[in-house]
């Protein structure tokens, strides 16, 4: 998300004046664009995957990709828009159906890591690093997105506070919850999804200063060996 203040900004790649295209055309190639250029984005960064290098993983040349996307930049907008859909719904489906205020900070914890670490975790790898890159009008849907998740959590630290088991304020609880667990991407590598359950419980234990007698395996360094830098 860093980049030098001292670097004038690369060009982005744009298109160049489109022809007419039967829409039919775009669909699937568009979502395996998609997909392309997120494992080449978390591979390689995103100023080391080409619009060229995208196009050749799916088989078509440079030029024609820009019948579905007019920049290098709209293409990531395109990855976060689809890393955030996608991490959203894995969230709101570990909270369905689950009732106590604890509990439900508990799923939510737990939906947030399993997004994180999942099958798609380079999307999140992504967000996390290059959504400072798009300008003001291919960042304005995300935010959208953004804040609805952001209200999903306010819901249940609602509840949590009402219940009384949280003491400040709802907001910034919320701000050192999430860093906390985004920051997981840089000592978690490749965890189980018992594991992530178990990094889970641990993490709501201390979010809400309870004791708790577990140290998760991940944390000792057993398992699927966390990279720890912090």
């Amino acid at each position: 998300m860093t980049t030098s203040d001292n670097a004038a900004p690369a060009a982005p790649e744009r298109s160049p004046r489109r022809r007419g295209r039967p829409e039919a055309f775009k669909g699937n190639r568009q979502e395996a664009l998609i997909q392309a250029a997120a494992q080449l984005f978390y591979k390689h960064g995103y100023d080391g995957a080409s619009v060229r290098d995208i196009a050749a993983a799916v088989g078509i040349t440079s030029g024609s990709i820009f019948y579905h996307f007019q920049s290098k930049e709209e293409i990531l907008a395109a990855v976060l828009m689809q890393g955030m859909t996608i991490g959203s719904a894995i969230v709101r489906e570990s909270i369905e159906g689950v009732s106590g205020a604890r509990a439900r900070l508990d799923a939510l914890v737990r939906g947030h890591l399993l997004a994180l670490h999942g099958e798609n975790t380079h999307f999140h790898h992504i967000w996390l690093k290059d959504l400072g890159r798009l300008p003001d009008n291919l960042r304005a849907p995300l935010k959208v997105l953004s804040k609805d998740y952001q209200a999903l959590w306010l819901e249940v630290l609602d509840e949590v506070k009402a219940a009384g088991l949280i003491k400040g304020d709802q907001h910034l609880f919320r701000k050192v919850a999430i860093g906390a667990l985004n920051w997981t991407v840089q000592w978690v590598n490749e965890p189980t999804e018992a594991q992530i359950i178990e990094l889970a419980k641990a993490f709501t234990a201390t979010l809400l200063n309870e004791p708790d007698a577990t140290v998760p395996s991940l944390i000792l360094g057993q398992g699927k060996g966390p990279a720890e830098s912090a």
